[in-house]
């Protein structure tokens, strides 16, 4: 047996394994990362960057919808400067064109839609950036953290617990769980003030917002 070795039993069968001294250190390893992983604030992380997910996938569909939108109003009118400065066959083949893919005119819900991706990739890019500086708070996270400690299991958090930007006021992150509301404030909004006094930031204490009741 080799220096380092360890000898494990199954105690059902009495099958012997051998762990060598690296197989052991990998394995305490990955126990150590899995507990670090597994407390309330890491899993809150969890949570946070899943709501970053979320506004990154709203974002790329809003720009895959405003791409499409600018391309037919593009087309709209690329074949109305061919009608303007085309010649007679020019006209004639970019008429038909126009007909035959529906390209008569920039339709109202083109514009619609193209101004509205635009509208939603803004929210999207700011909701998404709103949430990463909430995620770099330690209160926030602390916060949410200790929801974890009341729910029955880790699941039941994940799979009922609602978390959003306050409509009102988008410097508080609201948290919905078992028929109460905690409205978190993060400082992160309001930690710096240009101070016209002096030429940097100058840090400006906040208090610690309380629970604004329950349901």
């Amino acid at each position: 047996m080799q220096d380092g070795t360890t000898i494990i039993y199954n105690n059902e069968d009495g099958t012997e394994y051998e762990l060598t001294a690296e197989q052991t250190q990998a394995f305490n390893q990955a126990y150590a990362d899995g507990l670090a992983n597994s407390t309330p604030e890491a899993l809150t992380a969890v949570l946070l960057n899943d709501m970053i997910d979320v506004e990154q996938g709203t974002y790329e569909e809003e720009k895959s919808s405003l791409i499409e939108a600018a391309s037919e109003i593009q087309a709209v009118i690329e074949v109305a400067e061919i009608l303007v400065v085309g010649d007679q066959q020019a006209k004639i083949n970019a008429e038909a064109y126009a007909v035959e893919n529906d390209l008569t005119e920039i339709k109202e819900t083109t514009r619609k839609e193209f101004n509205s991706s635009i509208d939603g990739m803004l929210e999207a890019s700011m909701t998404k950036n709103m949430i990463e500086a909430y995620a770099q708070d330690s209160f926030v996270v602390d916060t949410i953290a200790a929801s974890f400690m009341a729910t029955e299991s880790i699941t039941d958090f994940f799979t009922n617990a609602q978390i959003s930007i306050d409509e009102l006021s988008p410097t508080y992150l609201v948290v919905e769980w078992d028929a109460a509301i905690v409205g978190i404030e993060s400082v992160m909004f309001n930690m710096y003030s240009n101070d016209p006094y002096e030429d940097q930031l100058q840090i400006v204490p906040m208090p610690r917002p309380q629970p604004i009741g329950d349901q």
